[in-house]
């Protein structure tokens, strides 16, 4: 589908045939013309003169060819799909969802930047745009605190009162938080996702990755928000930064610093929409005006069927 402003083409390759028609019909006309090759290979006076004496018919030019060939350009125009949106299009919900997947392991509670991540999710949710929204918390587990909804003013209150004592469960396990994306997206059915994961990279193994690939494999984006610590809690090993990136770059999207959202807001924003290549559901978000340019190819053509008089 290819945007022009008001309209848009729903099938495009349908228009490479357009010129292609016209060349056709300017070759059948050039054929057509009984002069044509007289006049390649005799001088033009001499031509005039053969003419006058009645030694040579020039032959008339048909329009036949011409016909046809405008009949297929209007055709080609036809079957690609002119169109605009239906101003009572129905929308499509839970189709384009953002999960966002906050990290509460005792490396960012302890490590003294839980209010950075906190504000990270805050603001995400203030510029989800039309987007359902879903929302994971995890640690040595990982739970699914609320499933795609569009009003996230309840999911504000409850990142203001996550802490310390929110997870019952210790650890760092986001190799669960991202297979627990995979299966929200999945029954809710979501067809172009943007999974978000504000973690400070800890415990990012194997199994992460292979997650982060799996996501987008379904058609998922994953991208990062690197929380820092102030410091590294005791007894505990210090994240690996490139791990992040390397979690990152497995699911196809980017790291950026809580403090520098707006590449990820841009991002996220220019991937939101609903998916309208689906040939199933253009019929009801767009009104297509193919069936006008064929209708003028036919009565184009209707002017081949009249009856040739004798001579």
């Amino acid at each position: 589908m290819t945007d022009l402003g008001p309209f848009l083409i729903l099938r495009p390759l349908w228009l490479l045939a357009v010129p292609l028609a016209l060349v056709a019909a300017w070759a059948l006309a050039r054929r057509s013309d009984g002069g044509a090759r007289w006049r390649g290979v005799i001088a033009p006076q001499f031509m005039a003169f053969l003419h006058d004496r009645g030694a040579v018919d020039p032959g008339a030019r048909s329009l036949r060819p011409w016909l046809l060939g405008g009949a297929a350009a209007l055709l080609a125009l036809g079957l690609s799909g002119p169109a605009t949106q239906r101003p009572d299009a129905p929308a499509f919900r839970h189709l384009d969802v953002l999960m966002i997947l906050l990290d509460l392991s005792p490396s960012v509670i302890e490590g003294g930047n839980l209010d950075d991540a906190q504000a990270a999710v805050s603001r995400l949710l203030d510029r989800h745009g039309t987007r359902p929204v879903a929302l994971a918390v995890y640690a040595g587990e990982s739970f699914l605190v609320s499933v795609p909804i569009e009003d996230t003013q309840s999911l504000q209150t409850t990142v203001g009162a996550l802490g310390p004592d929110t997870m019952p469960v210790v650890g760092s396990r986001p190799d669960r938080a991202l297979a627990l994306a995979r299966t929200t997206l999945r029954d809710a059915a979501a067809e172009r996702a943007d999974v978000v994961i504000v973690t400070d990279g800890g415990s990012l193994g194997p199994e992460a990755l292979s997650e982060a690939e799996q996501l987008r494999a379904a058609g998922v984006t994953l991208s990062a928000v690197r929380i820092l610590p102030d410091t590294t809690p005791y007894g505990l090993p210090p994240a690996d930064p490139s791990a992040l990136d390397r979690l990152a770059a497995a699911g196809g999207g980017i790291v950026v610093a809580p403090d520098g959202l707006q590449p990820l807001i841009d991002r996220l924003t220019a991937r939101q929409g609903v998916t309208t290549d689906d040939r199933s559901r253009q019929s009801v978000l767009f009104q297509d005006h193919g069936r006008w340019a064929v209708a003028l190819a036919c009565l184009g053509l209707l002017a081949l069927f009249r009856r040739q008089r004798a001579a």
